[in-house]
């Protein structure tokens, strides 16, 4: 695994951003942090608590950092490579685990630990799935944002079906029933619209910008991408998952198709699977809409979340002051500021969320029984170390099964043939 993250560090240099950005450097003195949102609202948020920081720990500066997503891991890793280190960065759960497989990222553990103050057991215990490697723990999730559904009342209104969010009051809110109505709804839609958007609209996409809506959909019939070491997505489970997401886009014409475009937000959509932090493209709709949990199915009642972390790296050249900084925009006091872009895994911030988040966009039922129990019973997917090179291998094996004509059991029997390996591979 070493070389493999090795050979993402060696990646020849780039010209880095300025203005704000990952090529703006800092002082030798000053702490320094990356992020990738551009959020104005989040980052002043972020560097009004850096400031507060500042205060407490004899003014040493503290910097924040933001790179485009897109160019986030990259440039980064240049500058791991480089030995020049951001003494903290912001991952995605799939980068930490592949960086704390190289000793890239610092075991902040113990000084969490040593803490009574930081109190490590408020945290959801689901909530380190992918920052521990046993007593080790290589960041902290800020992070951990549920998955659920936003749909547009208007369309189920004037077709005169079901909503959703009384049929998951009564249990009824299933894959099975989502087709059927979707089967109803998708004559009634404006021309070049569709009853369901995945997650982003990224289900042709790459595998990790598909996996918030597969792994929803695959849990809620029982099924999993892997036990332990071994591929079970050939699973009958699986089969009948990925089946009645594969009928919607082609058989029955109600899923978004490739190659086709609709949006939930612009109206395009009769619904989508979404988070929290994606609810600001809500401002100004024009359409009545209402959330409702993730379908549930033969599995029973899926609860998945996406995390993003804090990390400190092991050639910080600030480590000590570092994680500090971690330890204090990871406390409770500073989740609860942050808890409005970034859901948090605290329980004692959970325990006041109708108050911490009224004024959004989440009615209080919806923040009461969707997004809470999303995060204190929710689960993140756990990625194998190998994760970068099943996303590779498994890519065509996908661009093979959304297709009109493709067998979806003979797919997933090849999927695993090709990731069973990779699985079962340790270093």
């Amino acid at each position: 695994m070493r070389k493999r993250w090795g050979r993402l560090f060696a990646v020849s240099a780039v010209a880095l951003t300025a203005a704000c950005g990952i090529g703006d450097r800092a002082g030798a003195d000053t702490v320094t942090m990356t992020v990738w949102t551009s959020n104005q609202e989040q980052l002043g948020l972020l560097n009004r608590l850096a400031g507060e920081f500042s205060a407490q720990h004899g003014g040493t500066p503290v910097r924040i950092q933001t790179v485009p997503q897109a160019d986030y891991t990259t440039k980064v890793s240049v500058r791991l490579a480089g030995g020049d280190p951001p003494d903290l960065g912001w991952l995605g759960a799939p980068d930490a685990v592949g960086m704390a497989a190289t000793e890239v990222l610092a075991d902040v553990g113990p000084a969490l630990r040593a803490d009574p103050a930081y109190r490590l057991g408020d945290f959801v215990p689901s909530a380190f799935t992918n920052w521990q490697d046993g007593d080790a723990v290589y960041g902290v999730p800020f992070s951990t944002s549920p998955f659920f559904v936003v749909y547009n009342r208007d369309f189920f209104a004037r077709a005169g079906l079901p909503d959703p969010a009384e049929l998951a009051a009564r249990g009824e809110w299933t894959w099975d029933r989502l087709a059927g109505l979707a089967r109803e709804l998708q004559s009634t839609l404006p021309s070049g619209s569709y009853v369901f958007q995945s997650n982003e609209g990224s289900l042709y996409g790459p595998l990790p910008v598909s996996w918030p809506t597969l792994d929803p959909l695959l849990r809620a019939y029982g099924a999993r991408f892997a036990s332990g070491d071994e591929c079970t997505m050939d699973s009958s489970e699986a089969a009948r998952a990925i089946g009645t997401l594969h009928r919607m886009a082609f058989a029955d014409g109600t899923a978004v198709p490739p190659g086709a475009q609709a949006d939930f937000y612009a109206g395009n959509a009769a619904l989508t699977i979404t988070q929290l932090s994606r609810l600001s493209q809500l401002k100004g709709a024009k359409f009545q809409y209402g959330f409702a949990p993730l379908p549930a199915g033969p599995g029973g009642q899926p609860q998945v979340t996406g995390q993003a972390g804090l990390v400190v790296f092991q050639q910080a050249p600030h480590r000590d002051l570092a994680i500090e900084f971690l330890k204090f925009l990871t406390s409770e006091r500073s989740m609860r500021e942050l808890a409005r872009f970034f859901p948090p895994p605290r329980q004692s911030v959970l325990a006041d969320a109708t108050q911490v988040y009224a004024g959004t966009a989440l009615p209080p039922d919806a923040v009461a029984n969707i997004l809470v129990p999303g995060i204190t019973e929710g689960q993140a997917f756990q990625y194998p170390r190998t994760w970068p090179e099943i996303k590779t291998a498994a890519q065509p094996v996908f661009d093979e099964l959304w297709s009109p004509g493709a067998n979806v059991p003979e797919a997933l029997s090849e999927l695993c043939g090709e990731v069973g390996p990779l699985l079962r591979e340790k270093s």
